[in-house]
């Protein structure tokens, strides 16, 4: 079986995840996965075509077009999405934390999927004090999916707006409940 674990920015994905390797869960990262699809010759080249320059060289500039222009992600995206739907799809089975999962469109490579909320007062807050107190927090969540709309269509919620007890104990009820079935 193979599961996602998705949810907004900040949300505690990364908690989750940690608890599911402590269980001696299999884990993987779609972030992780793009980086390394990002370092592959045939991909440099294609985002050197559509953004000009030398990526390695300059990394900076085109993080900040990537950031500031939905068109620039849009273009990545296109460009990367497709080289990490095929190495996860290759993942025969465990959990793979996938930020992104609805908007790229990679939900149909899972059994299920589990989202990861602390709400979105928590979330500005940890926001706020991840990138400090002038980060636009709209800006951020505006790349994701309302996590609302995610929680919707989610097999399994994990609140993490509590105690990093229950949170491990809710991700340890959810895992093994997926092996009493």
């Amino acid at each position: 079986m193979k599961i996602a674990i998705t949810g907004g920015i900040a949300e505690g994905k990364s908690t989750v995840v940690a608890f599911l390797s402590q269980l001696g869960a299999s884990v993987a990262s779609a972030d992780e996965i793009a980086r390394e699809v990002m370092h592959e010759p045939a991909v440099i080249a294609e985002l050197e075509r559509w953004f000009g320059g030398d990526l390695l060289a300059d990394r900076e500039r085109f993080r900040r077009e990537v950031l500031q222009s939905p068109e620039a992600r849009r273009r990545l995206n296109k460009i990367v999405h497709p080289g990490v739907a095929k190495r996860i799809d290759q993942i025969p089975s465990g959990y793979v934390e996938v930020p992104l999962l609805y908007e790229a469109r990679l939900q149909h490579l899972f059994d299920a999927v589990w989202v990861v909320t602390c709400g979105p007062e928590e979330q500005a807050r940890r926001l706020l004090s991840r990138y400090g107190q002038t980060a636009d927090v709209r800006a951020l969540r505006a790349w994701q999916l309302p996590t609302l709309s995610k929680i919707r269509i989610a097999d399994v919620v994990i609140r993490t707006d509590t105690t990093f007890e229950i949170v491990q104990i809710s991700t340890e009820q959810a895992h093994r409940g997926l092996f009493s079935r």
